[in-house]
């Protein structure tokens, strides 16, 4: 047996951990506790907050056998599409729409008994309005697309990714980026300008050089997150309920509790549509930092205080079980401060002839 410690970072919770690792929160809890020291122990669901290490169960899952269906060999290459629009609103006005349009090519293989899949990113088209936005998506847009070309193994148990393979090709990529950034920018005088643009630049430096953390924030991204998922590694407990971290898109990427229920719509054989449903889980986010946050980002512009926080997820996704591939999804979320401002993200994928 051996021990991972792994550092605890900004915005993690259990279940992101556990997810991250492939293993349930019972699990993660249990070898932790049976692993340090009395003062270091978990005993309700939340992290402590003198708690900075996690001890977790390192296990060797290339030896685990995997299924007969895993990555089929007759089809180990396709296409998608995925169209995404993100629109704000103040009470019913709409102050700013994004749309994304990307093409990926992913190819998925065995070896050494390990599943692989490569994801690469042929097209981005981007689209804002006020026009006066584009500078500032385009500069979280290329961080994004940085990422998007990787090569990982996949974690037998969630489908999750269970390591990028070509992360130093990934960081190579962000220190080159990142130096174009701070030349591009080296004219910038006022100083709460600069201050934001060092705070962003050392915060994705963050993320890019801890693999943990970048596995971890690929995840959240809306076409990774949905195509690497259990359905890829096995046909059992595909419509079990679930709790899944999300993360503000109004309140700087704090996280936020979901509980989720899962429809069967439809199914054969070959392949199952499943519709996925939220549940915002009581306690399930810092309630008194998104009120400080909302007093100083929004209150000024909306003039109403903050009155009630909500967000909302629904899924509706067919799989092919056969090949392993989704076949399409469709995804709306909506997040919002009621009657005071909101954010709609509409997302969909869908597989196209390669």
């Amino acid at each position: 047996m051996e021990i991972l410690e792994y550092k605890i970072q900004k915005g993690d919770t259990l279940e992101s951990i556990a997810e991250m690792h492939g293993i349930s929160v019972k699990e993660l809890v249990d070898f932790h506790n049976r692993n340090c020291g009395v003062t270091q122990q978990i005993l309700w669901n939340k992290i402590p907050i003198h708690v900075t290490l996690l001890f977790i169960n390192k296990k060797e899952n290339s030896n685990e056998p995997i299924e007969t269906n895993y990555f089929p060999d007759d089809e180990s290459t396709a296409r998608y599409r995925c169209e995404q629009s993100v629109m704000t609103y103040i009470g019913e006005i709409m102050m700013n729409h994004v749309d994304t349009k990307r093409e990926f090519l992913i190819n998925k293989y065995q070896e050494d008994n390990q599943a692989f899949v490569k994801v690469k990113l042929v097209e981005n088209i981007i689209e804002t309005y006020p026009e006066q936005m584009r500078e500032a998506v385009d500069l979280l847009v290329d961080i994004d697309l940085i990422a998007c070309n990787l090569l990982s193994t996949i974690n037998f148990k969630s489908g999750k990714i269970k390591k990028i393979q070509n992360h130093q090709e990934i960081l190579d990529k962000w220190i080159k980026h990142r130096e174009s950034i701070q030349s591009k920018y080296s004219y910038l005088r006022n100083p709460t300008t600069k201050s934001d643009l060092d705070r962003f630049i050392s915060t994705t430096d963050e993320i890019f050089n801890n693999h943990d953390k970048l596995v971890s924030w690929v995840n959240t991204k809306m076409f990774f997150d949905l195509f690497f998922d259990k359905y890829l590694v096995t046909n059992k407990g595909l419509t079990d309920p679930f709790t899944k971290t999300a993360y503000s898109q109004l309140f700087e990427g704090l996280p936020v509790k979901l509980n989720f229920r899962q429809d069967i719509i439809g199914e054969s054989p070959d392949a199952i549509n499943l519709r996925k449903v939220s549940e915002m889980v009581e306690g399930g986010f810092d309630s008194s930092t998104f009120k400080k946050i909302y007093d100083t980002k929004f209150l000024p512009l909306v003039k109403y205080k903050f009155s009630e926080f909500k967000l909302s997820y629904r899924e509706n996704t067919m799989y092919d079980l056969q090949n392993r591939w989704i076949t399409n999804s469709d995804v709306t979320i909506i997040e919002e401060i009621k009657n005071n401002i909101r954010i709609m993200i509409s997302y969909k994928i869908y597989k196209i002839e390669v």
